[in-house]
């Protein structure tokens, strides 16, 4: 299967949503924020990276930037619930804009989850 990096800062969503993912036969590594996501990256190699949007220390944009710079980028998934300020219908669209290969509103159904994950690998 696949190997994943999910970034999300709440931990009961990190938890459940690999606890999903595991039982698909996933290898999932977590991140609280963009920047520990980054740092993963740097020495694990992924598949598919889930990403939140609104995450402190580094939000999903700056990791959807920082992965687009690569030469061969992982598939891309952009989450939100959306925040104080921008609905999370504007978040996701703009997520979309950047090129990201799936986007998902919060909250997420594993159902979701597993069919997105699917999808961007081609299956």
């Amino acid at each position: 299967m696949a190997s994943i990096l999910l970034i999300d800062d709440d931990p009961q969503i990190r938890e459940a949503l690999a606890g999903c993912m595991s039982l698909d036969g996933h290898q999932v590594h977590l991140a609280e924020n963009g920047r520990a996501g980054l740092e993963i990256i740097r020495t694990v190699a992924v598949d598919v990276v889930i990403t939140d949007i609104i995450m402190p220390e580094q939000d999903g944009f700056e990791v959807i930037m920082s992965l687009g710079a690569r030469l061969q980028p992982p598939k891309i998934i952009a989450i939100t619930g959306g925040s104080a300020y921008l609905d999370h219908e504007m978040l996701l669209k703009i997520a979309s804009n950047m090129k990201v290969n799936k986007v998902l509103q919060k909250p997420v159904r594993f159902e979701e989850i597993s069919k997105a994950i699917a999808e961007v690998l081609g299956g």
